[in-house]
């Protein structure tokens, strides 16, 4: 009999908790919000070597991706498009295709300017949603040689 996969969930959670408490509890309140602000049916998670991300998006092609969460073992980081105009000037870095938000914690995700963002992130890229709102978790890529991933010394 052969043996059964774990669920898409199940093996997020099995990577995710390789992080240390705090970050993990951030991206468990964190993702679910997201998820509402982006009403799309793929996520797609990369495991890169020090990083673990979770692009959201309504296809499984990784660039066509509305919004990018990126886990550290210090912080998480909420990525846009760097076109996205940004009156507030929230976004972070000079990236060449995307630019980011510092998250402290989920509470974040709430505020009004953030959310002014995931607005014009879902009306810059033109998506059509699908009616029904279920998420498909796709694993993209499984990173072969993983750096510890501890927590800052205190």
């Amino acid at each position: 009999m052969p043996t059964r996969q774990p669920s898409p969930n199940a093996q997020f959670l099995a990577l995710l908790s390789q992080f240390p408490p705090e970050i993990v509890a951030l991206v468990k309140r964190s993702v679910p919000k997201i998820r509402r602000a982006v009403p799309c049916s793929h996520q797609l998670v990369f495991e890169y070597p020090n990083s673990l991300v979770v692009s959201f998006g309504v296809s499984e092609r990784g660039y066509e991706a509305i919004v990018a969460i990126a886990i550290f073992p210090h912080w998480v980081r909420l990525y846009f498009d760097k076109s996205l105009p940004d009156p507030k000037g929230l976004l972070e870095g000079t990236g060449a295709k995307v630019r980011s938000v510092h998250l402290v914690a989920a509470s974040d995700l709430d505020k009004a300017d953030i959310r002014a963002l995931f607005k014009a992130a879902i009306k810059r890229s033109g998506a059509a949603f699908p009616k029904t709102r279920s998420i498909r978790m796709v694993f993209k890529s499984v990173s072969k040689k993983r750096k510890p991933r501890k927590a800052k010394p205190a």
